[in-house]
């Protein structure tokens, strides 16, 4: 049996844990967000495009987002993640174009 003073212990410890969890996904929070906001910053010092999303790759090189991933997961392509997301800049894009241009490397932008 359980004195007064372990439930209140016990209550305690249940109330750090809750609060490094909050503490823990806040700062996960505003660090995306950081990320997100530098990654800005840094394309509109360089005066370039816009960041591109997984949809806008897929939608300019008419292939579908499963492709994209593809892509990524060969390394074709890199882009950088913030949070869930990952963007690619127009620098990167050069990188796909160069292989779409040697024919040793077609296969391998190819979906199997």
């Amino acid at each position: 049996m359980l004195t007064r003073k372990d439930e209140h212990i016990i209550r305690e410890l249940r109330m750090d844990i809750k609060l490094k969890w909050m503490e823990q996904i806040m700062k996960q929070f505003f660090m995306e967000s950081m990320e997100m906001l530098l990654l800005k910053l840094k394309c509109q010092a360089d005066e370039t495009k816009p960041l591109l999303t997984i949809t806008d790759l897929a939608m300019r090189f008419k292939v579908s987002k499963a492709t994209i991933h593809n892509w990524i997961n060969r390394g074709i392509i890199e882009g950088v993640k913030v949070g869930k997301n990952r963007y690619f800049t127009e620098d990167e894009l050069a990188g796909i174009l160069y292989f779409l241009k040697i024919p040793e490397t077609k296969d391998l932008l190819s979906t199997r």
